[in-house]
């Protein structure tokens, strides 16, 4: 499971800045793009997805860093998943609240995989199960799939159990 830590910006040690150095830019101060420029003056910008909820810009990175800035650079827009009660026993009773099949759409535009370098889907299916890099033909797949189990629950299972239930009332003595 995945915890999000809180961090005090002002606890961080800050490195000492050059005289004259540029100001750190405020998020989304150019709309459609991200600039991140090194120490040399060197500046490199691309392209910013309207829909990507963090602008990687940046101010003040040592020029030997800068290659691994890139390969950070994630746009990522999450969705959220149905609650469910999940365990990892055979305990009902030690089951928490936790969300299925939520995600992200991501794209990593310097990742070493090309394949990640265009928008795809992450879904994380439960606790610690991921359905990872879906383009839109096998997010359509798993969408297709899903609605049949949906559909096999409601339709066969559902039935079945009520009528299971309905005979081991009949037959079974209190």
């Amino acid at each position: 499971m995945e915890t999000e830590i809180e961090i005090n910006e002002q606890q961080i040690p800050q490195a000492p800045q050059p005289a004259g150095s540029l100001e750190q830019p405020k998020p989304w101060s150019t709309p459609g793009s991200w600039t991140i420029t090194t120490t040399a003056g060197f500046a490199t910008s691309g392209y910013l997805p309207e829909w990507a909820e963090d602008d990687p810009t940046e101010v003040g990175v040592p020029l030997d860093l800068l290659a691994a800035r890139l390969v950070g650079i994630n746009h990522r827009n999450y969705f959220e998943g149905a609650m469910m009660p999940l365990t990892t026993t055979d305990s009902r009773d030690e089951a928490e609240e936790d969300a299925v099949f939520e995600g992200s759409i991501d794209c990593n535009p310097y990742d070493v995989d090309p394949r990640l370098r265009v928008p795809v889907v992450n879904i994380q299916v439960g606790l610690e199960c991921r359905i990872l890099g879906l383009d839109p033909q096998e997010l359509a797949q798993i969408a297709l799939k899903l609605r049949a189990q949906a559909d096999r629950l409601h339709d066969e299972v559902l039935p079945a159990l009520i009528a299971a239930r309905r005979d081991w009332a009949t037959r079974q003595p209190d």
